[in-house]
Formats: C-alpha cells, structure tokens, sequence
C-alpha cells in the first residue's frame, strides 16, 4: 500500500518503529490541506499534527510503500492517542513532476486546537530533512515553533 507520512511518522526513528518493512518512493504534496494541531499527545503532552481541508495550501510529504503488518503496527500507534483518534484516508498527492496519485494517510478527528511544543517540531523537522523535503516545508514547521 502506498501511504503518505506529513509529521512525526517521517522521523526515521519513528517510522522504523511504526512501519519497519518501509520503502521510500518520493516526496509530494497533498493539495488544499494544512496541518492543524488539533489532537492532545500525553506522549509529547503537547498538540498532534492533522492533515484538515485548506483550499490554496498543501502539505508536504513523503509517500511509502507499506506492507499489510506496518498499517497494523502503525494503526496499533495511532490509536493509543486515543483509540479512534485518528482514520485512514484515500487522498490524492502530487509528486514533484506533477503526477497525481491516489495514496493513503492518516488523519485526526479533530478534538480542538493545541499548540505543539518545541522537542515535537524538532521531532518532526529531522524527518523531513531526512527525506530531502523542499525548503518551504521545512520553513512552516519551523514556523509552528512556539514563541
């Protein structure tokens, strides 16, 4: 299955953790979405990142090929926080050359609006240096940094 990761699930670390059979195919963007924080982490006791409709904006990513017993790993994850905290989601990124394509991700249900905190971001920020995400990605999430 090819699924997107946008937030803390880039961070090497954590995907080997959470998807282990995980293969790289590239980056893209998911159209007319933005992130909001709109989930609480006793984890990182601070907001968790979800992709929500934002007509004009995007979201940086990357899309992996996962196997059947990663989406169970990684939904056994996703769920802790708590269980039904967040669904999966067809949606259609674009690669860097323009292709669309039909992909999964996970997404919240929104519960409110947190604000993350610092060690999340930097989190998140080495995923996506990791897997050589344009500078205008890495440039938002250091914009959600705390003041």
């Amino acid at each position: 299955m090819k699924f997107f990761f946008y937030a803390d699930n880039l961070n090497p670390s954590q995907l080997k953790r959470r998807a282990p059979e995980h293969k790289f195919l590239f980056t893209a963007y998911l159209p007319d979405h933005s992130v909001q924080f709109c989930r609480w982490s006793t984890q990182w006791r601070c907001g968790l990142a979800s992709v929500v409709p934002s007509p004009g904006e995007k979201v940086w990513g990357a899309v992996f090929e996962i196997t059947d017993e990663d989406l169970k790993i990684l939904d056994e994850f996703e769920n802790d926080v708590p269980q039904g905290a967040y669904r999966h989601l067809p949606v259609t990124v674009i690669t860097e050359e323009g292709e669309k394509l039909l992909v999964t991700t996970h997404a919240a249900n929104p519960i409110g609006k947190f604000k993350p905190k610092e060690h999340y971001i930097d989190w998140v920020l080495k995923g996506l240096k990791q897997w050589k995400l344009p500078e205008e990605c890495i440039e938002q999430w250091k914009a959600y940094k705390p003041a």
